[in-house]
């Protein structure tokens, strides 16, 4: 973050200057009382079990620069304080703020599955030519998002953003905070579909992101499937009057971008790329098709960009998972492909369809949690994932066990119980899973393990992979 005087960040909040020097300046911005040093910027966020405000003190006494208020009673004579009516309004208002005091290009990152990947594989791609600011783990929600604005600086050429949203409303505000001029839609699923009401209204919410493109901007959207179909009838052009351009992308003709030919290797899988100049040839370290999407559209954006091919294939050969998101753990011989950060429907059967693609042998394990936020069709898009497993079993990619934790989940086991032959296990909580894995693992096994960030899935990787 560049330095921002305190007078600068009092107009920008609408605020005032409760005490201190408002010619100090603030070099960071934190949520975090423990992260709250010399020249941090305090913002207290009243959360449902703590209200940070008690915190102010403390900070202030630990060298803070300034701290926000929304409980004007506070006194002090530490730093500064700036006196607001809602502090994470006023995180909003200050890095919009901040946001436009740069026009380097800002590409945002929305859909149902595959934000980060795709994410972390457009930066890849971006940074052999530009010094490029993006995402930092979670950060993509209305308070995530504002954060990482304070992460660009003067010398930043590029920024690429996650913008996640689960309710009604809140891509506006994330767009407002971000403006970005370039955007991705991954994927249309059906995560907190139980709070949008339906793919149709998730659509339309993500579709939000385009309202400051303006004639310059450009909207990359995943043709897969029924996408291209959905999305031509719910992005609300009118946002951007109908004049920011549209590039589909895919895994099949008919659209600008696309991949092909794809072939699995001993250690990756390799596709053909084709674009309006031509078609190369792009190797990956990583597995499954979802992967060779997010490939693809960041190579179109290298294109856009003007990263010179070669080096973007490189960038992308090179790449490799980020915690939590598909990393292979080997333990005793055994394959632990750990993709538990979190999950919907759609990546399940993504990663149920991708686990038979590593390696050449061995047994294919599947350990599914919940799926949270779905609403009243829980059971039914459960159920599908079930499904999903007997089509998948018709052309030979067949589990030689399921292992399933949870409540909701029960419908995946029992939908595969009752119509197929496919060893199936459900379990009460973790630790069960964790000893029927153990049971019946061996060596060569690929182990998939997967389910809702609230499901706590990473724990069951974390004693499967204990020496």
């Amino acid at each position: 973050m560049k330095p921002i005087q305190i007078s600068d960040i009092v107009r920008a909040v609408s605020g005032t200057l409760g005490w201190g020097d408002e010619s100090a300046v603030v070099d960071h911005v934190v949520i975090d009382s423990r992260e709250a040093d010399k020249g941090a910027l305090f913002v207290p966020i009243i959360g449902e079990r703590v209200d940070a405000h008690r915190f102010i003190p403390d900070v202030l006494n630990q060298g803070a620069a300034c701290v926000l208020s929304s409980d004007h009673s506070i006194q002090g004579d530490a730093g500064a304080c700036i006196f607001v009516e809602d502090t994470l309004q006023a995180l909003q208002d200050f890095a919009s703020w901040y946001r436009n005091q740069f026009t380097l290009p800002v590409i945002g990152i929305t859909g149902s599955v595959g934000k980060t990947t795709t994410k972390e594989m457009i930066g890849a791609a971006l940074e052999v030519k530009y010094k490029t600011v993006k995402t930092i783990g979670n950060l993509n929600s209305q308070i995530g998002l504002s954060l990482m604005m304070f992460h660009i600086e003067d010398e930043t050429e590029m920024a690429v953003f996650e913008m996640g949203i689960s309710m009604p409303g809140e891509m506006d505000r994330l767009v407002d905070i971000a403006r970005p001029q370039t955007a991705v839609l991954t994927n249309v699923g059906v995560s907190h579909i139980g709070n949008l009401g339906s793919r149709e209204n998730i659509c339309r919410e993500k579709g939000k992101i385009l309202t400051n493109f303006g004639e310059e901007g450009t909207f990359y959207l995943c043709g897969n499937g029924d996408l291209m179909e959905l999305t031509k009838q719910c992005i609300p052009y009118e946002r951007c009057k109908g004049k920011c351009k549209t590039v589909y992308y895919g895994t099949k003709e008919g659209v600008l971008y696309y991949g092909d030919s794809i072939q699995t290797m001993a250690d990756g899988q390799k596709f053909m790329f084709h674009y309006p100049e031509g078609e190369e040839e792009v190797e990956l370290s990583v597995m499954g098709e979802h992967n060779v999407n997010n490939a693809i559209v960041a190579l179109a954006l290298a294109i856009q960009y003007g990263v010179p091919m070669d080096e973007a294939k490189k960038a992308l050969k090179a790449y490799q998972p980020i915690a939590m998101r598909g990393v292979v753990k080997e333990t005793k011989g055994v394959h632990i492909i750990d993709d538990t950060y979190n999950a919907s429907p759609d990546s399940i059967n993504s990663n149920l369809h991708s686990l038979f693609d590593y390696g050449t042998g061995g047994r294919r394990i599947a350990v599914l949690g919940d799926v949270l936020e779905l609403g009243e069709r829980s059971y039914e898009l459960h159920e599908g994932i079930g499904k999903f497993i007997l089509e998948e079993k018709k052309n030979a990619r067949i589990l030689s066990l399921l292992v399933t934790v949870g409540t909701e989940t029960v419908a995946i086991h029992d939908y595969v119980t009752n119509y197929s032959d496919i060893p199936a296990i459900h379990c009460e909580d973790n630790k069960e899973v964790v000893k029927i894995v153990k049971e019946n693992m061996r060596a060569d096994d690929w182990i998939l393990v997967k389910g809702s960030r609230g499901m706590h899935m990473d724990e069951v990787v974390n004693e499967l992979t204990k020496e």
